[in-house]
């Protein structure tokens, strides 16, 4: 087994600006002058070889008991991808009540966390500082977010999120130093 494992991660940003024609019914896009090009960058995060358990990823497979103990590739597991199982590629569902859904009760650094609003139509807020959330961010629907923490601040189990008016679902990787 490897000593530590990397999380590989990038954003690509196209700044661009609609124009509408003469007919309203009819716009065209075009990139910014400025800045000149894409904005983005490519980052790896190096986090601990041994998780908690199985559930610092919302990926879930019912056929591998521990991650360090597949020994083939995931999508090849019983001929069966990830969707095939449980909530479906990942999902999981929240609702409204912050309290309710702590990412992880690890209380270790947090060396990297990623979180995906899949559902349509709610927003997802992200709390940095556990259940009483007085610092959030907000995932729109189809939206993501992803952050490193710094080694010291930001805790694994500080990590709360709800949905903001109705349920929905999140995907999600949290991962200790």
């Amino acid at each position: 087994m490897p000593n530590a494992r990397k999380i590989t991660f990038g954003t690509y940003v196209v700044p661009t600006f609609s124009i509408e024609m003469e007919e309203t019914a009819i716009t065209h896009t075009e990139f910014q002058a400025s800045p000149n090009g894409t904005l983005g960058g490519k980052g790896v995060a190096t986090i601990n070889a041994t998780q908690w358990d199985d559930d610092w990823t919302s990926m879930s497979h019912p056929e591998i008991q521990l991650w360090e103990e597949a020994e083939t590739e995931w999508e090849d597991v019983i001929g069966e991808s990830w969707e095939a199982f449980g909530t479906g590629g990942g999902n999981v569902t929240i609702t409204t009540t912050l309290a309710d859904h702590q990412l992880s009760s690890d209380g270790n650094d947090l060396a990297f966390l990623y979180i995906k609003n899949t559902g349509d139509t709610e927003v997802v807020g992200v709390s940095l500082t556990g259940s009483s959330g007085t610092r959030v961010i907000y995932i729109p629907p189809n939206g993501s977010v992803h952050l490193r923490g710094d080694g010291t601040n930001l805790d694994c189990d500080d990590i709360y999120v709800r949905a903001e008016a109705n349920t929905t679902t999140i995907e999600y990787i949290i991962a200790k130093e």
